[in-house]
Parts: structure tokens; C-alpha cells; sequence
């Protein structure tokens, strides 16, 4: 894998108060032993909080969003995973309520742990106009998470999106630490046919009461 451009400084103060990922859903654990660590591994609708230096946060992207969070004096990161609804029967208002209840259950989840909204730290990954899917769709995405980041008031100190390649992303919540590689061929295939399967969870979704999708 190939580091973004833009790193942010290491954690200054430890683990803190939870040492390991919390339970959530939305995602896979194993042990990497060639990493000699704990991998969290997320899909779309997915979400991870932890303190643990031992873990690295991974998920792989098309035109979804990852936006990864972190705050380097507690030690503690996260990252999501979300999709945007396309144009079809869903209106832009339906849209941003998908995304803003992806962007607020990360934040949320931060708060939780330290407290501290304005340490809050952000990078933004994905976003790609892949094979098997609307162009608009990825911009959308990137729109969405830039604009609410900055409506937050959390500073986006790096971001590597848009383009027409697939991503496969490393995150390492402890000390904000990222990495980026350009994925094709058969994983472009199956990241659209996931995408593509919960974009349609998506549109079977009523959106005239809470969402519970993560």
C-alpha cells in the first residue's frame, strides 16, 4: 500500500478509555499476523470506533465514502463506510438523511470515548466513478462528507478521492495514521455488485421514520 500525501501527528496520550473496537456492525475481524495485528474489516453501512494500537480499520471502496476520524491527543479513531441513495424514486432530502445518519453515529461514537468535538480530526477516502456505476454518484458522496465535515466544523486535513479507480483503505485509529492502493479487476467487480446491493437496500428502505441501516 502507498501512504496518502498528508499524515497526521501520532497519538499523544495513549489508549484511551477503550482499549479495543467496539462491537459494531457492519463489519469482520481477524488476526494479521504479517501485520502482527487485529484487522477490523468494514463494509458499506459500516462503522468502527477504537483505541486499540493494534488494530488497523480496512474497508475497500467504489463510489462509497469512507471518512475516517480521529483525535491525536486521546488516541482514539474511527472510520464509516456509506453510499449515498441514487436519483431514482429517492428525493435529495431522503439522501442527506442516509448520510447524515452516517456521519452522526461516527461522530457520535467519538464523542462518546473523549468528549472533545473540536480535537475531532477527519480524512476523506472514495468517491470513484468505477465500472457498474453512475459517475454521479461518487461526486455526490464526496460532496455530501466535505460539505458536512465543514458544516460540523471538523478540519479535513487530507483526502485522496474521486478518479475512476477503486479503493482499498488502511486506517489506524490509535494514532490517525492512513494508507491508500488503487484496486481493479476482479475486486472492481465485486465492490460493484456490493454497492450496487445495498443501494437497492436502500431504495426498499422507508424514509418516514428513523434509519436503521448500521
Amino acid at each position: 500500500m502507498t501512504a496518502p500525501t498528508q499524515h497526521p501527528p501520532r497519538g499523544l496520550g495513549g489508549t484511551g478509555p477503550h482499549g479495543a473496537a467496539a462491537p459494531d456492525d457492519g463489519h469482520r475481524r481477524y488476526r494479521d499476523h504479517r501485520l502482527d495485528a487485529e484487522i477490523v474489516s468494514i463494509v458499506v453501512g459500516g462503522c468502527c470506533v477504537s483505541s486499540d494500537p493494534n488494530v488497523i480499520i480496512t474497508t475497500t471502496l467504489g463510489s462509497c465514502i469512507a471518512t475516517c476520524l480521529f483525535d491525536p491527543v486521546a488516541g482514539v479513531g474511527g472510520m464509516n463506510h456509506f453510499l449515498l441513495p441514487d436519483g431514482g424514486s429517492d428525493t435529495l432530502s431522503a439522501s442527506a438523511r442516509y448520510g447524515s445518519a452516517a456521519m452522526e453515529q461516527l461522530i457520535n461514537r467519538m464523542l462518546s470515548i473523549t468528549g472533545r468535538r473540536d480535537r475531532l480530526r477527519a480524512k476523506v477516502f472514495g468517491g470513484a466513478g468505477v465500472t457498474g456505476t453512475r459517475n454521479s454518484i461518487g461526486q455526490r458522496n464526496i460532496d455530501f462528507a466535505m460539505e458536512y465535515l465543514a458544516t460540523e466544523g471538523i478540519p479535513t486535513i487530507s483526502w485522496d478521492v474521486g478518479g475512476t479507480q477503486a479503493r482499498s483503505i488502511r486506517f489506524y485509529p490509535a494514532t490517525g495514521r492512513s494508507q491508500r492502493r488503487l484496486v481493479g479487476g476482479d475486486a472492481i467487480r465485486d465492490i460493484t455488485r456490493s454497492e450496487s446491493s445495498f443501494m437497492e437496500r436502500l431504495r426498499k428502505t422507508r424514509i418516514d421514520g428513523d434509519i436503521e441501516l448500521f
